[in-house]
């Protein structure tokens, strides 16, 4: 097509060439002089140490419920022992991982050194949570009054159960009839 002027309004000159080129037909390979390249790649992965909450596929929610269940009369110290499912904490974590298992105060207290509450509105039952059968150490965090457990994870992984040692401490008299509670949160750090 040859070339014409554009419109007035438009300086230049608008060109079309079209050419035609020679079939030139595709052969496949003959396999003459063919060589082979070769190249390799890294494939990695970096364990991190870490831990999981509970013995699932992700963190627990929650490590269930520590119940001292129902009493008349508390003239002595009621000890129990928590379960899997009842508030044991169980965990997952790398194998060789030092890890620190932390209680707070729970919602009712402060500092754990005198005792932590279960309460009924104003009332109040005193407890304690330990991380020994001889109820002796405190679970607390290093600062509320208590002592955190220090452990190095075991080499063969898996998931490991903490039980929780409580006391709820004799009384006289008792409080008003009902459900007493506390909710006391677990941190572990690594």
């Amino acid at each position: 097509m040859p070339c014409r002027a554009l419109a007035p309004t438009t300086a230049g000159l608008a060109c079309l060439t079209l050419l035609a080129a020679p079939v030139v037909p595709v052969l496949g390979d003959t396999g003459v002089n063919d060589q082979i390249v070769s190249q390799s790649f890294q494939l990695r992965a970096e364990i991190v140490a870490g831990c999981l909450l509970g013995s699932g596929a992700s963190d627990a929610t929650s490590f269930g419920n520590l119940s001292f269940g129902q009493v008349s009369s508390l003239p002595g110290n009621l000890d129990i022992a928590s379960t899997l499912g009842n508030g044991s904490i169980v965990l997952q974590c790398s194998p060789g991982t030092s890890v620190s298992v932390s209680l707070n105060a729970g919602l009712n207290a402060s500092s754990v050194g005198l005792g932590r509450y279960l309460a009924l509105g104003s009332e109040r039952l005193r407890y304690q949570l330990y991380q020994d059968a001889a109820r002796s150490i405190i679970w607390g965090d290093d600062s509320n009054g208590g002592t955190r457990m220090s452990i190095n994870f075991p080499s063969g992984g898996g998931s490991q159960t903490y039980p929780v040692y409580a006391r709820l401490f004799s009384v006289s008299p008792m409080p008003s009839a009902g459900l007493y509670t506390d909710t006391v949160t677990v941190t572990v750090s690594y």
